[in-house]
């Protein structure tokens, strides 16, 4: 699957020296660090389990939206991240 994340610049830049070094590709990295931080919280007890995790509602793309044109979506997302991310902060207060 493809997907678009963003990342911080120093975070990155760390990620690719250690696939370098590691002679490994930048996904197979980042993939094995989710699996590994997935398989950590499902081992905590009360954490939540990947397996039941909703991770999306809706009937697809809004009207519009091309996956392959970031000008077509990417404000809408930033505005969804940060709803998010406001909501999470109310939960946590």
């Amino acid at each position: 699957m493809r997907t678009t994340v963003r990342l911080d610049e120093d975070l990155m830049r760390q990620v690719k020296e250690y696939a370098a070094r590691s002679d490994r590709t930048i996904t197979s990295v980042l993939e094995d660090a989710l699996r590994q931080l997935l398989e950590r919280e499902r081992r905590d007890v009360g954490g939540p389990r990947a397996d039941v995790l909703a991770v999306f509602t809706g009937d697809g793309l809004y009207a519009g939206f091309d996956l392959d044109d970031r000008s077509t979506w990417a404000e809408q997302a930033e505005l969804e991240d940060a709803a998010h991310f406001e909501a999470v902060d109310r939960v946590d207060a």
